[in-house]
This record gives C-alpha cells, structure tokens and sequence, in this order.
C-alpha cells in the first residue's frame, strides 16, 4: 500500500478526485478515511462517488428514535429485506474509554460528534470509564479493470465534553482505552514481523495500521479484505465492553455475597442500587440491538451454521459477532438476576426500616407507660394527703385540736372518713367511663361493680 495522502480541506480533496478521473487508471485502488461528517466533504464525496444520502444520515443516526436526553437524531426503521440489498454497511458500536477525571454527573457528550457518553455508577460511586457511542461506516465500488475504491467513515476521538444541556460550555478531556484496548486480532507471524500493534488512539488511525501492515498473504484484488479489518475492529470494541459490563456485574454480586449483616444497604441505597441495575439492563437491551443489526447487515446468522468451514470463519467476522451475539445474551441474564437479587435486598431493608420503626414505638410506648404509672402514683398520694391535709387546715383554727391537745382525736375522726370518701368518689369516677368512650355513665360503674363481684 502507497503513503498516506491527508486532505485539510474540501477544494484540495475535490481536485484530487478529479485527477484521479482524469488519468484514466481504471485498475486503481483507493481508500478514503473520512473522520466525522463535515459538510464540505461530505458534498465532494457525495458528488464524485454519486453516493446516496442515506449513506451519511445511517452514519450520523444512532439511536432508533429521537432521543430529547442526548439530544440524538433518530433513524427510520428498514426492513432487513432492504438493508442487505444497500452499497454500504454503517456499524454501530460501543467504545469503553477511561477518562483522565471522574465524573461527576450521568451526562456527558461530546462536542465534536455530538455523541453519548454513558456513565455507569458502581455502589454509589461514578466510574471513570465511560462508553461511547460510535459508528463506522463502509461503502465500497469495483471497476471492471480490476480496480477499486473504498470510503470509510469514522468518528473522531473524544477531546471535549459538553458541560451543558444547551452545549455552550465545554471542557477539555483526556481519554485512554480501557484496560489498554482491545488485543491485537491479526495472525501471530504477522504480528511478529511489525513488532508492534495497532495505536488504539482512534479508529482512523486503527484502520491506516491495518491497512499500512497488510498481511502479503491477503486477497488485495477486491476491497473486501478492508471491510473484514473494520468489522473486527468493531467486535473486538463490543468483546471489550463485555468485559467491562461483566466486571461490573462481579463487583456488585460480591459486595452482596459472603455479608452477615447487610445493615449497610439501607432502603436509599438499595433504591439507588436498583436505580442502576435499570440502566444496565436498559444498556445491554441496546447493546444486543446493535448487535442484531450488525448482523443482519452483514448476513450472519443468528445460530452458528456447522456447514462453514474453519478456515472459512477465520476469513470474516461470522463466528465473532455470533459469539458476542450469545455473550451479551448471558450477560443481560446475569443482570436481570442481580436486578431481582436488588429487589430482595430492597424488601430486607423495608422490613429492617419497619423493625426498627416497630421497635422506636415499643420504646415510646414503654416511656408513656412509666409516665402514666408516674402521674397515677401523685395522683394516689394527692388524693391521700389533700383530705389530711383539708381536715388540718379547719381543725388548725383552735389549740384544742392541735397535736397535743384534749381534742387531737376528733382530727382523726373526721379526716379518716373524709379520706375514704375522697378515693370512693375517685374509684366511682374512674369506673364510669368505658375503654372506648368518653362520656361517664353510672350504669358503666355498676356492670363494672358487679363483674368484679361475682
């Protein structure tokens, strides 16, 4: 393959389409790299390759409907029938990328493409991995002379957020593949010779390595051989956020499994535990989509076909995306099983709130019986000692009844009748009333009387 040619600009493209027409080399062979959708180049490729919208609108659109959270465009629904008879491909995937800063906030966005950023919460902690929404597009013409071009349209590297939701405010970002990126998928001898494997900076700059190291042993006559580098690429993007989805997932079942007491996940943080697994189904729901639609685009089966050769499956993509296919099915099963292992957990944190609130009133209710057996004990003193205390006040008027005088017993003659008569009418008073009524009856004090009598 030649040295790489860039255009900075659309006139300088243009000019070179058009002498590579007019020179009349029908056996050439050509690979346009298109970084993001500027109109300017989308004008001159479109003209010169008389390409159809459709091609750049499937690009630009990623999600099926319009998205008023992200701000996305929707596409419209085609049949598989019509997707597999169109010139070119448009694969979605999802990029997990390792931010230089926590973040702060679910949203993120980036300026350049407009993109979502998914943000994943693990136990009440943003992590620093965000998941990317991406998309590459491949179209592809042959000439009769053996020659052939190819466009391929790529999303540019993420280096600013938007702050906002009216994305005015943006701030520089600095992002790394996680876990250092996907492995290497060429043949190990290939491998060895260059000494060195793909940058992972971009999918731009993966596709100029792969096409830069070649294998000798690779079929150059048809352009097929560059779809086979861009649909690989795109699995291997999709094997590496399985391996993140799955981490997380472990992360959780084991702050869950091998705990003798969960008084930790209280009910707002099962709630917001629950809150996540939604999203994460949510998620892997979208990510099995895509899947789908990969697939369909690219005429894989969804059950493996045992008819295909070895070396024919090592040849494309089939086997790949098939595998992942039924990966990100175990992977969703696994989370609607944490999700359901959430729920019990939020139900053992109601019951633990309810025990603790059930055990506050036992408390509360033991302070206002001690209250009440408090103000029963004055009241039985008050009612001993305010007829003593009547009955010495009237006799206190002369000396002859004071303590010590001839009359001192006449005190006691008067005060010990009155005192009965006190707690006869206290006990008549509290017999009259009924445990569900407040309105004081005698006949209440007189079935009252008799049941304790008879």
């Amino acid at each position: 393959m030649g040295s790489p040619i860039e255009f900075t600009d659309a006139p300088g493209l243009a000019s070179h389409l058009q002498q590579v027409t007019e020179s009349a080399d029908s056996a050439s062979r050509s690979v346009y790299l298109l970084e993001g959708l500027s109109r300017d180049f989308v004008a001159v490729f479109g003209q010169h390759f008389n390409l159809h919208p459709s091609l750049f609108m499937d690009h630009e659109r990623l999600v099926p409907c319009a998205d008023r959270m992200t701000g996305e465009n929707g596409g419209l629904p085609t049949l598989p029938s019509a997707i597999i008879h169109e010139d070119h491909i448009a694969l979605k995937y999802h990029e997990p990328l390792s931010f230089s800063k926590h973040p702060t906030k679910f949203r993120c966005v980036c300026e350049s493409s407009g993109r979502h950023i998914a943000i994943t919460r693990i136990m009440g902690k943003f992590s620093n991995v965000g998941i990317a929404r991406r998309k590459c597009t491949f179209w592809s013409t042959t000439t009769k002379a053996g020659g052939w071009t190819s466009l391929i349209i790529c999303d540019p590297p993420i280096r600013r957020l938007l702050a906002n939701s009216s994305g005015t405010l943006s701030h520089p970002v600095e992002t790394s593949p996680y876990e250092a990126g996907y492995i290497d998928f060429r043949p190990l001898k290939d491998q060895l010779k260059t000494r060195c494997g793909p940058p992972r900076t971009s999918l731009l700059d993966d596709i100029l390595f792969y096409i830069q190291n070649v294998s000798e042993e690779t079929d150059l006559a048809h352009p097929r051989f560059l779809r086979v580098f861009v649909e690989k690429l795109i699995a291997s993007h999709y094997l590496k956020l399985a391996r993140f989805l799955q981490t997380n997932v472990e992360k959780v079942q084991w702050h869950f499994s091998r705990r003798q007491d969960l008084a930790s996940f209280d009910i707002s943080t099962s709630e917001e535990q629950w809150s996540d697994v939604q999203a994460w189904e949510r998620r892997l729901a979208e990510y099995q989509d895509d899947l789908e639609g990969i697939m369909i685009q690219l005429g894989v089966p969804l059950v493996n076909s045992h008819e295909s050769s070895q070396a024919e499956f090592s040849a494309d993509s089939r086997a790949d995306f098939q595998y992942l296919w039924f990966r990100y099915r175990e992977i969703r099963q696994r989370v609607n099983m944490l999700a359901s292992a959430v729920t019990t957990l939020a139900n053992l944190a109601g019951n633990r709130a309810v025990f603790r609130t059930a055990e506050l009133q036992l408390k509360e209710a033991e302070h206002a019986g001690r209250g009440a057996r408090s103000v029963k004990m004055l009241t039985t003193l008050g009612l001993i000692f305010l007829p003593l205390s009547f009955a010495a006040s009237i006799f206190s008027m002369s000396d002859k009844f004071a303590p010590g005088g001839s009359d001192f017993w006449v005190y006691f003659a008067v005060s010990l009748p009155l005192l009965g008569l006190v707690v006869f009418v206290s006990l008549v008073a509290e017999l009259g009333f009924k445990d569900s009524e407040t309105q004081w009856s005698f006949s209440v004090v007189l079935s009252k009387v008799r049941e304790r009598f008879t």
